[in-house]
This record gives C-alpha cells, structure tokens and sequence, in this order.
C-alpha cells in the first residue's frame, strides 16, 4: 500500500512532513548543534539533498559527497523527520531519518540508500528498532511488486487483487506499528507513525484509539495539534456523517453548491489529471455512471489540478469521457474542498446516500459498481 500510496502524492506532499519536542527521544542530550556524516559505499562523488520542516517551514539543504565521505552540520530546536534524495548523478532513492542535535552516522551503498542504516542519536535509534520491526512488512511489499512487475505466465494480477494484497500488506504494518507506539507513546517517531497510517482513507474508530495511546505531552506539541486536526476531519467525514458543504465552480466558472445535488445517490470524486492512478478508475466510474444514472446515480468529480494546468484539466475530462459534473478551484492540493475532507491522496470518493449522508468512502477498481448493484436494484 505504501508504493500505492507514493503514486498518489507528488514529492511536495511527501516532504510536508512534521516535528514535535518529546519525553525520552533527547533524555541526556545537551548537544545545540548535528553533524550527520556519510558513508555511500560505491560512490566516488556526487550531491545529495536533505529536505525537512522545522518550525512550520520547509528547509532544504545539500550534502556533497567526495570519495564515499560527506558531512553536514546545522541545528534544530527538536527532532524532525528528514529525507535524504540523491541529486547527482540522479536518483529517486529517497532515504528517511531523523534529525536532530548530536553525533548521526549515515551508512548505505550507491543503489540502495533508501535502507541505509542510520544511527548515533536517541531518536535514530527507536526508529531503527521500528524498521527491524518492519522487516516482514517489506518482504511482502518487495514480494508482491515482483509478482505485479514479472507475473507468471497467465497469472497477471487483477487490479482488484493488487489492491487487496496491498490492503493486506498494510494491515500488518498498521498492527507493528500500533504495537510500536504503544510501546513508545512519547516519541516523535510515534507521532509521525501515526500520520503516516491515517494520511490516507482513514478508518476513524482505529485513528481515535491510536490516538488515544499518545502522552499527552505530545498531543500538546505542533505535530500533536496536527494529528488532533486530522482526526477530527476524519470523524466529520465518516460513514454516517453529513457530507460537509462546499461550493466550486464548473469548467465554465459557474459557481456549484454540493448540496445542490443531494436528492439521489451521489459520487463525490477526488482527482487530477496528472494522476494516473486516477486515469486508470475513470473507465470504471464511467461504466458505473452508464449503468445507474438514469436509476438515480450521480457523480461529481473535484479535481486537483492548478491554473497552469486547466487545459490538461480539460483534455482529461474530454479524452477520458467523463460527461456528470466537473469542478474545480485549479488550487491544486491546496484546493478548498479537498482540505475540507482532509484529502491527501487520490483518488479518493465518497458515496452519498439521497439525504447527503456519507454511506461508503474509497471506492475503487469494482467496488462502486457492486456497492450500486446492492442499492439500486
């Protein structure tokens, strides 16, 4: 699920990561200051970059390499969660770790930094036992990606049946990492977990109880503040909520209110054309949308996409035959009704029943078709 998931975003959302003072992560740390040295075994020379947030702003900055060996030194005020992305020669191996004050040894090969091992701080040093945890989780993951990259002769995998592997997958690694934080609920590593695991369709009754397992000096820090903003958009999104009100305007700049629309069965559907993932469903919302239209079903599709791409916004809508209703603020991920449901991933959809209340949420591949099937006979 997590590769799924990476398809979603685009790299700005991936680096809008968070950072929060803990109890324990520092415990005997006196140090104001990092020096995070590194080792890239197989590299002569080259240029990695270090992105992160500290403070509510995005930071960056660039490590040169010379004969395997580079450093970098600076300062934060609390542990953040940093990446680390080849640059030169290119890369897309993008490596996590925490950064915070103190002694960090970075120790990986050319071609595989993204598992690196990471260590000298507190913090490194939890999150590291947190990837050791993690191990049967990427053995699936590295499992099923070769099976959907190389299949065995007529035994290519369904769409259906990818995303029920990858749910599966996810599962276990939702259950280590429950276990993990239980086990350290005062840590910063803690609450990025718990962002991670409900950034995406969050199941809310789960959100809240690992929420619940925080200290609560954590939920008092910025990250922890973040994390309460989540849940509560989750829960006024739920299943059996009304689906919160919105207006935006159609291709032709006429303003639409949702609620307009309540009265039947109603799709509302998150996506972009820049978003293949998206692209590959709309053939199944457009059978959908074929079959129960005239039996009561609707659907409108809120997209993603920014002003600069409004053409490529209408050439999708064109070229993939979406003909129901299409909106947009063209503010890409800062679109207004996208932050109102706490999308952070598409695509994403919620089901409405005549009413406006939410009935099923992240229908995907199928599972629209079935779930119309069952209400509309």
């Amino acid at each position: 699920m997590r590769k799924i998931l990476l398809l979603l975003f685009p790299l700005a959302l991936v680096l809008l990561f968070f950072s929060c003072k803990t109890t324990g992560d520092q415990s005997g740390s006196r140090d104001t200051t990092y020096t995070v040295s590194f080792s890239v075994k197989g590299l002569d020379s080259g240029l990695y970059m270090l992105f992160y947030t500290s403070e509510g702003k995005r930071k960056s900055d660039s490590v040169k390499i010379v004969n395997g060996q580079g450093t970098i030194k600076g300062s934060v005020p609390m542990p953040v969660r940093a990446y680390l992305q080849r640059i030169f020669p290119t890369g897309y191996d993008m490596l996590p770790f925490y950064l915070e004050n103190g002694s960090i040894a970075v120790v990986g090969a050319l071609d595989s930094m993204n598992i690196a091992s990471v260590s000298g701080t507190a913090t490194n040093e939890l999150n590291q036992e947190l990837q050791e945890m993690l191990a049967p989780v990427k053995s699936a993951e590295e499992a099923l990606n070769k099976r959907i990259e190389s299949p065995a002769s007529g035994q290519a995998l369904t769409q259906d049946s990818i995303f029920a592997s990858y749910n599966k997958i996810d599962n276990l690694r939702k259950t280590i990492t429950t276990r993990f934080i239980s086990k350290y609920p005062a840590s910063v590593v803690s609450a990025n977990e718990v962002i991670e695991m409900f950034i995406y369709n969050p199941d809310v009754k789960k959100f809240d109880s690992v929420v619940n397992m925080l200290d609560s000096s954590l939920l008092n820090t910025t990250t922890g503040k973040e994390i309460l903003s989540r849940l509560a958009i989750a829960k006024s999104t739920d299943i059996g909520q009304i689906a919160p009100n919105f207006t935006q305007n159609d291709v032709n700049g006429n303003p639409v209110e949702v609620s307009s629309l309540f009265g039947k069965y109603l799709l509302i559907d998150f996506w972009a054309s820049w978003c293949g993932p998206c692209r590959q469903d709309n053939p199944n919302l457009v059978k959908t949308y074929r079959d129960y239209h005239k039996k009561g079903f609707d659907i409108v599709s809120i997209s993603l996409d920014s002003e600069k791409d409004r053409d490529k916004w209408l050439e999708a809508i064109r070229k993939d035959q979406l003909t129901w209703l299409q909106l947009s603020d063209l503010k890409g991920w800062e679109n207004a009704a996208a932050r109102l449901y706490g999308i952070n991933g598409i695509p994403m959809n919620y089901l409405l029943d005549p009413d406006g209340r939410i009935i099923a949420k992240g229908l995907r591949g199928d599972d629209l078709r079935k779930k119309m099937e069952m209400l509309i006979r």
